[in-house]
């Protein structure tokens, strides 16, 4: 999730300030402060601090998983919903006896509720973490082959110093694969083609 970042005279003025334009409580906010000493500034200027904030990640994965829960509630499905957060992305797992249902022809049924939980879950009019609603592990069981590949193509990249390239994909899977190396250090990641040719780039982040 991007930061928002707030410069104000005080602390509480920041603090005001942020859940103005996020509009969520406090317990939402992940709050990084630092201030400038008079010493620091310029003469006749005012100290000030500067706020660095983001939404929690627990913070939308319980409201994800919130929102989940009714909707299954609301289609008559009983269901056990647990939520984790691996690299920095929701991860919703369903348990259920109509788990066929929920995925759907090639997780089409699936792909339609995660749109929908998503939507419905956007908050704030900032950048969203990924949420990925999983239903047996089947989403999960996708997720580590692209770690795999993920991870060996980054290595690929660091050692030959040169751009390796994912096979074609969809969008959930593109999305996917940025989330899981955008922390690896020396590598960036960016999505080239059209259509159902497009696919993800990992390259040397100079």
């Amino acid at each position: 999730m991007t930061d928002l970042t707030i410069t104000a005279e005080t602390r509480e003025a920041a603090t005001q300030e942020a859940l103005r334009r996020l509009r969520l409580p406090l317990e939402a906010l992940e709050i990084e402060w630092s201030e400038e000493e008079p010493d620091g500034l310029l003469a006749g200027a005012r100290p000030f601090v500067l706020m660095n904030v983001r939404i929690s990640l627990d913070y939308v994965a319980g409201v994800v998983a919130e929102c989940v829960r009714n909707l299954l509630e609301r289609m008559e499905i009983r269901a056990e919903v647990e939520v984790q957060c691996p690299d920095d992305f929701v991860l919703v797992g369903i348990s259920c006896d109509r788990q066929e249902n929920l995925i759907g022809h090639r997780g089409e049924t699936l792909d339609a509720l995660q749109h929908l939980v998503i939507r419905m879950t956007h908050m704030g009019g900032r950048d969203m973490p990924l949420i990925l609603l999983d239903v047996g592990n089947y989403r999960k069981r996708r997720i580590e082959r692209l770690r795999r590949v993920a991870r060996d193509l980054a290595n690929l990249c660091l050692e030959n110093d040169r751009e390796e390239a994912f096979d074609p994909m969809d969008a959930i899977d593109r999305k996917v694969v940025h989330t899981l190396l955008k922390s690896v250090t020396g590598v960036k990641t960016y999505s080239r083609g059209e259509e159902e040719h497009r696919h993800v780039i990992v390259a040397p982040d100079k």
